[in-house]
């Protein structure tokens, strides 16, 4: 029987492949992607079982080519998360003084979680977006003096380069949440979450919103993350996020969402799974 195979972000060295290593049983086969859309696009094309994705950031927010995916794809759901501890480094050549860098590289989640210290302490650098953070630590290594790179300890590590300073993420309680995707959801556990999107699809009547929220909370459900995304069809249309607690075989979730769609035409169950707990 061949392993099982799960697509990650890579290469070796990322947030992603660390969150990977953590889920995936030694005997998996762990493939990595240098874009995001590949990682996804394999388990579309049945290339792996499996796919592992950041989807948001206790600083940065919700990643969002990851939520417009989920929310456009008809034949992938979540079946599980993992809410991993981050820790961002600046790294650059060894001997480099914080004053002669003038460009700073990462992908743009991992610049958007360091901000306040790049804005106090590199306020002049340019920021430029990388494709993964790995990329950005191994092209500090082929270019100039001048160019740095925000990324994991793991990263430096591996490009043989020294981290100038350690821990710059804004926040010391810095965790992105990471789910795991698959063609099916995760069975009930007795301790689940579900993630759903829904759209009242143009029909703007007033208290809508209430209207949806309703059954969650006259049954005490509890809304763990609730927002919003743009549909892409007109300014000022949305379709809503919501994570609660509850697999959606429960009773009382099956009738909460049968009463959501009463008054939201498009409500579409991203997956139910298991609550995780921080890792580092």
């Amino acid at each position: 029987m061949s392993p099982k195979r799960i697509s990650h972000l890579g290469p070796e060295g990322t947030f992603t492949d660390q969150a990977c290593h953590v889920y995936a049983p030694s005997d998996w086969e762990r493939v990595a992607y240098p874009e995001m859309h590949q990682v996804v696009g394999a388990l579309v094309d049945g290339e792996v079982d499996e796919a592992i994705v950041p989807i948001e950031n206790s600083v940065g927010g919700a990643v969002i080519d990851v939520v417009d995916f989920l929310v456009g794809t008809s034949n992938v759901q979540i079946k599980g998360e993992l809410l991993l501890g981050i820790e961002q480094c600046l790294i650059a050549h060894r001997g480099v003084d914080p004053s002669e860098i003038k460009v700073v590289r990462s992908k743009p989640e991992a610049l958007a979680q360091c901000r306040k210290y790049l804005d106090t302490h590199l306020p002049d650098a340019v920021r430029v977006a990388t494709a993964s953070t790995v990329e950005a630590v191994y092209m500090v290594k082929s270019g100039t003096r001048e160019v740095s790179a925000v990324g994991p300890h793991r990263a430096a590590d591996l490009a043989g380069l020294p981290v100038i300073r350690s821990g710059i993420q804004d926040g010391q309680n810095n965790v992105t949440r990471f789910v795991m995707l698959a063609s099916t959801d995760h069975e009930p556990t007795g301790a689940d979450k579900t993630s759903i999107a829904f759209s009242f699809m143009n029909r703007d009547t007033p208290g809508q919103l209430y209207k949806a929220l309703e059954p969650f909370a006259r049954r005490n459900i509890n809304l763990t993350k609730i927002e919003s995304r743009p549909t892409g069809e007109e300014l000022g249309n949305y379709v809503f996020l919501l994570d609660f607690l509850g697999h959606r075989m429960d009773p009382e979730i099956v009738e909460t969402l049968n009463g959501l769609r009463e008054v939201a035409p498009m409500v579409k169950v991203l997956g139910s799974y298991p609550l995780s707990a921080k890792v580092h």
